[in-house]
């Protein structure tokens, strides 16, 4: 595993042995140079480290301000001091992490590639900040004396008020180790393997702070390569350009193409057979997360297409019109019947009473509708109380490929019937949406919503940040969607084979036999997921996993036309990679509809609470303390003008304890979402992949939460700050040598093989 310290600069190193030469002529010889940085690993300053031969020791903090190095530290954060070791948390920061007395014993750890840090000497926890490690597993290595013990004891609750996931100590007193004894002696005397079997006691954590939101759950994450070929690389390219969530991009592209793909093939249902590859997509996302933007780049050459040929029917439109209104009677009406069919295949603006009156009007065999306002087309005109029935009952037609049909009165009412057409529905918008809608026994008996693939990724406001390299990066000028835009240009212009009625005439898609097995593995693993007793598509989500063998096959379809135009063959085959990738997807979408039906147990006001506190913890420094005022105009968009909605909101926060409210304003409490995290292994070492041996508990320690002291300054004895920079020279070997020759010594101790054969 890679060296995980930061070597100090030649610079520093030279600062370091001038502000030292008082000790080192008192007879101190230098042992180490420990560099403090931030996250990125740029150093904030360095403690200097020499050891006489009677065993005393020199410590003296050093940093650079003014334009020269002096002893002494910078001014500390209103946080605290920062840790040592903050580089290694940030470079891997899904692994556990040693926490450790001293930069020394720190240093032991981030050399074996481990993630090790430590507040300093022993009486240093009460002013460092620990709020990095929020959400981290922690293994305490206390130093085997009084000492260590202190340090162990000002550390747990401190950790635990920080929020970390879960604390273990190292029970050094079955160590053996010498009195004083540390990481360092121990590691001397044994193999780094030997690590992840520890002899651990793991710490209960006290069951205190806000009451969390129980059925809230983390998104679903989005499966890697679940689209073919250039598709993949457009959904990519989607989203770094809109810089949107890529579950976003993905399911706005696989939209797109399925939109062209419904009326060139039919998907071929092991036990139904032929049945349209039209799909529904439903995509959850914020306002401002960028939902009409990725469906544009994704659908960039059909809207090309359908402007061109909105114009030249407009055109052509206008001429006949003409031509008629010059002629008499009956022969205004033959000319009238020869006007141009409307070219238009996405709807975006529209109702479904529309869409069908064009269908049963002679339409193009195969329209869509997208729309990033689903709050309407679930809560709005199309699903409204006394026609909500009706309509529902057209989607499902319209889905299931059994054509439309529409009873009118009058002789020109557009009544009328129309067969083998396909219909695709793309809808986004925000979570509430959907909320009531999962509840809801009509859409859900009816089958609607078990019909879409859902994706809800987390937003990804307020890092979207652009720099002048960005600038110069534009989407046309990216070859992935010039290549995704060409293939589907391709598809888009494939005439549509149509019979005497308008209706469409498709050849199916056969499945492979690899794509039938995977395909049949694949719905007998959902199917067992819908047992009663022990199954979690169960109740109102079992219409999801019963569709879900039908969606799969229908996206794999979708992938095999793809092919079929990005490299053409023979034959329209499903092959075993489309089957496994839709099946992918289809798993995907399933996982979000079970996460939603959790999340959704929650009652209204619950979920304007839940949305309120992601508000503020997204900018908790400027919401850490508020005001009424200031949260009803400053504050979560949907609840500033509805006072009582917003009230009651924040009442549920305060009850839960995520605010406490002092009669004139409101604080947050608790950490942010971002750092909540699930536990990692109780080991470091076990983090790392080592194959050791168990982890024995030898007991349980119960921990109450005490406030962190506010920071003060430690009182530092050293001699004067140097107020000179000399000027740096070209350094030399011997300009640096003693320290590194330290660090030489330092490194042969730990990696060499004569003292320690790792």
């Amino acid at each position: 595993m890679a060296d995980l310290t930061i070597k100090p600069s030649d610079e520093a190193r030279m600062a370091a042995r001038r502000l030292s030469a008082q000790a080192q002529a008192a007879g101190y010889k230098p042992e180490a140079l420990h560099t403090y940085t931030d996250t990125s690993g740029t150093a904030l300053y360095w403690r200097i480290r020499a050891k006489h031969d009677n065993g005393d020791k020199w410590i003296r903090p050093m940093y650079h301000g003014g334009g020269q190095y002096r002893f002494g530290e910078p001014p500390a954060p209103a946080g605290g001091k920062p840790l040592y070791g903050l580089h290694a948390l940030a470079l891997q920061p899904d692994d556990a992490v040693f926490l450790v007395e001293g930069e020394k014993a720190a240093d032991a750890l981030l050399r074996l590639g481990h993630v090790a840090v430590t507040s300093g000497a022993a009486d240093s926890a009460n002013v460092a900040d620990w709020t990095p490690l929020v959400g981290r597993s922690v293994t305490i290595w206390p130093d085997n004396d009084e000492a260590g013990a202190k340090y162990l004891a000002d550390c747990l609750p401190l950790l635990q008020a920080a929020g970390v996931a879960a604390i273990s100590i190292v029970d050094v007193s079955v160590l053996s180790l010498p009195s004083k004894g540390d990481v360092v002696d121990w590691l001397a005397a044994h193999q780094p393997a030997e690590l992840a079997a520890l002899p651990l006691i793991e710490v209960e954590m006290p069951d205190t702070g806000p009451e969390p939101f129980e059925r809230d759950s983390e998104p679903t994450p989005w499966p890697a390569d679940c689209l073919p070929g250039a598709m993949q690389e457009a959904a990519q390219a989607i989203a770094e350009h809109v810089q949107a969530p890529e579950p976003l991009a993905g399911m706005a592209v696989l939209a797109a193409v399925a939109h062209v793909a419904q009326r060139i093939a039919n998907a071929d249902h092991p036990k139904m057979g032929a049945m349209p590859c039209s799909l529904f997509v439903l995509s959850l996302a914020n306002s401002g997360d960028r939902k009409s933007a990725t469906f544009s780049l994704a659908t960039h050459p059909i809207t090309q297409s359908e402007i061109e040929q909105r114009q030249r029917h407009k055109t052509q439109a206008e001429a006949v019109e003409r031509q008629a209104a010059a002629a008499r009677g009956p022969e205004r009406e033959d000319i009238l019947q020869d006007r141009p069919r409307d070219p238009r295949s996405v709807y975006t603006e529209a109702t479904l009473e529309k869409i069908v009156s064009d269908f049963v009007r002679g339409s193009r065999p195969a329209l869509s509708w997208s729309s990033d306002e689903a709050a309407q087309f679930f809560g709005g005109h199309t699903l409204k109380s006394d026609t909500r029935a009706g309509a529902l009952g057209v989607l499902t037609r319209l889905f299931d490929g059994r054509g439309v049909e529409r009873d009118r009165i009058g002789q020109d009412s557009g009544s009328g019937v129309r067969y083998n057409v396909r219909f695709g529905l793309f809808l986004s918008g925000q979570p509430s949406v959907i909320a009531s809608s999962l509840t809801d026994p009509l859409l859900r008996d009816q089958g609607l919503l078990p019909r879409f693939l859902l994706s809800s990724p987390p937003s990804l406001a307020g890092g979207r940040f652009l720099d002048e390299s960005t600038l110069t990066q534009r989407a046309d000028h990216d070859q992935r969607l010039g290549r995704y835009w060409a293939v589907l240009g391709r598809m888009n212009q494939q005439p549509e084979n149509v019979d005497q009625y308008g209706g469409l005439e498709l050849p199916s898609a056969t499945l492979s036999t690899d794509a039938t097995a995977l395909w049949l593995a694949f719905y007998n693993a959902t199917e067992a997921r819908q047992a009663p007793l022990d199954g979690d598509l169960t109740g109102s989500l079992q219409a999801f996993g019963g569709r879900a063998g039908e969606l799969a096959v229908r996206v794999a379809t979708v992938f095999a036309v793809w092919r079929h135009f990005e490299q053409p063959a023979e034959h329209l085959l499903v092959s075993g990679e489309d089957m496994a990738r839709a099946c992918s997807l289809v798993s995907y979408s399933l996982a979000e509809w079970l996460r939603l039906s959790e999340t959704t147990q929650l009652s209204a006001t619950e979920r304007d609470a839940q949305e309120l506190l992601k508000f503020l913890q997204r900018d908790d420094v400027r919401w850490k303390t508020f005001t009424k005022s200031a949260i009803a105009t400053k504050g979560y968009g949907p609840l500033r003008k509805d006072k009582d909605r917003r009230n009651a909101a924040l009442n549920e926060l305060v009850r839960r304890q995520w605010l406490t409210f002092d009669g004139a304003s409101f604080t947050l409490q608790g950490m942010q979402l971002s750092g909540r995290a699930n536990a990692n292994s109780a080991n470091p070492a076990n983090s790392q992949g080592w194959s050791g041996g168990e982890v024995s508990k030898i007991s349980t320690i119960s921990i109450s939460n005490s406030p962190k002291p506010s920071f003060s300054e430690l009182a530092l004895s050293s001699p004067p700050p140097v107020t000179t920079a000399p000027p740096v020279p070209a350094l030399d070997s011997q300009s640096i040598d003693d320290w590194s020759a330290a660090y030489e010594a330092a490194d042969h101790l730990l990696t060499g093989t004569d003292e320690v054969k790792f």
